[in-house]
Formats: structure tokens, C-alpha cells, sequence
């Protein structure tokens, strides 16, 4: 993978995707062939997917189904979002009731619990995007993967390789250039990121995350994402 600060890349997209109210939903139909239809994004989660909601007897989750492969586009101006995975049907009463918005009324006119009111839950599994003029592909677990305290993306770092940096983790809170104030905070209270902090974000972190030096982030807070897209999937693994 080309090096690129994936955590700024992260940002810009989950925001993208955070702020479309539609999205271009692809599923395999019985005859094997993609089939494509604009969908409103009720519950975006960023890069990370999202709830849509459809007709229990339409295609949409009649195909879905038979076959969970789908993926959904995203765009906003020039910049381009297609997120690929794998999609359920919720038959959660409680999740459902979190998805509804009121104008749902005007298709599903029993409310929640109307036998046609259907939702379903994508999940990512790749991203393929056209971002400020350039193109940037990556796998959803190569940021699942914690590697290090403060939300940074350590295997796409640009610092890596040219300072021969284990990161915080590997390196025990002493990455190349010496003690970090934020890993080691972690470290004492015996937390994986700071994600699992009760004071995420103390000011130390949104001075890192959010400030004006060279170092922060651009956008500002994209590390912050980061971190609860990690205590996110933590919470999916143990439930």
C-alpha cells in the first residue's frame, strides 16, 4: 500500500459519507448481475457503513438474502466514496426503532412494527475512493488494527520506514523520537488506545489531534475518529 496518512484520508471520507443523504446501493440480483438504486442514508457510520431501510418484500432484501455481497457510492463535488462488504437484515426491534425517522410513516404506515418495515446493516470490508484529485484503496482491517495509542494509523505512518519507528506500542511509549507524554498516559492506566479512556479526549490528545503544528491532524480530530472506529469494532467483538 502507498504510504499516505490514512488517519486525515479516514476523516475526509467518513465525513463525506456522514454528510450525503443518499447513496447509490448495489446488490447481486438472482440472474447474478449487479442492480443499483439510490437509497436515503438514514444512519451513516463514515467508512465504516451504515443502516438503510427498504421494503421486506422488495429487491433490495430479497436480493440481499440470497446473497450478502453489496457495496454503496458515495460522492460530494469531485470526490468519490464506493465502499464494498457484506450487508444483514436487522430483526432487532430496538435497533430498528433506533433507525426510524418519521417520514418513514408515508411507506410503512404501521410504524415500527410494520411487517414491511425492513433495515438492513451494511458493513465495510474495502473502500476504493477518489479523494482530492488522487485514488486511495484499502482493506477495512487494515484499520481495524490498533497500532498505537493516540489513533495513529503506525502502518501508513510516513515516518515508519525512515526512522526505522516500531511505534508506541511495539516500542513501549518510545517511538523514534523519544518518549510520548500520550502512550504512556495510556500505559499507566493499562488501556489498549486512549479510546478507552473515560476523558477521551483530554486536552492532551485534542492538543495533539486538533492543534496547529505540522504534526496534527488535517482534517483536525482525524485521529480522534480513528480511536472510536477502534472502540467501535472492540465493543462488536465482544458482544
Amino acid at each position: 500500500m502507498r504510504i499516505f496518512k490514512l488517519p486525515n484520508i479516514y476523516k475526509k471520507a467518513s465525513d463525506i459519507v456522514n454528510q450525503c443523504e443518499e447513496g447509490y446501493f448495489s446488490v447481486i440480483d438472482e440472474m447474478g448481475y449487479p442492480k443499483v438504486a439510490t437509497r436515503s442514508n438514514v444512519k451513516p457510520l463514515g467508512i465504516m457503513g451504515g443502516y438503510f431501510s427498504s421494503g421486506t418484500s422488495g429487491h433490495l432484501i430479497q436480493s440481499i438474502r440470497q446473497n450478502p455481497k453489496s457495496s454503496v457510492c458515495f460522492h460530494k463535488g469531485a470526490d468519490n466514496i464506493t465502499l464494498i462488504g457484506v450487508s444483514e437484515i436487522v430483526e432487532d426491534l430496538e435497533m430498528k426503532k433506533m433507525v426510524w425517522v418519521d417520514w418513514f410513516i408515508n411507506h410503512f404506515t404501521k410504524g415500527i412494527e410494520d411487517p414491511e418495515y425492513g433495515v438492513v446493516r451494511f458493513k465495510t470490508e474495502r473502500v476504493s475512493m477518489w479523494i482530492d484529485q488522487q485514488v486511495y484503496q484499502f482493506e477495512m482491517d487494515e484499520i481495524r488494527q490498533v497500532t498505537s495509542r493516540c489513533g495513529l494509523m503506525c502502518n501508513s505512518c510516513e515516518w515508519k520506514e525512515p526512522n526505522q519507528c516500531t511505534g508506541c506500542i511495539e516500542s513501549n511509549g518510545m517511538p523514534f523520537y523519544g518518549t510520548c507524554k500520550i502512550a504512556a498516559c495510556a500505559q499507566a492506566k493499562g488501556l489498549t488506545h486512549c479510546g478507552e479512556c473515560s476523558e477521551m479526549p483530554c486536552e492532551d490528545l485534542k492538543d495533539y489531534s486538533c492543534g496547529h503544528s505540522e504534526h496534527s491532524d488535517h482534517p483536525k480530530g482525524a485521529r480522534l475518529d480513528v480511536l472510536r472506529m477502534w472502540t467501535e469494532f472492540g465493543r462488536e467483538r465482544n458482544r
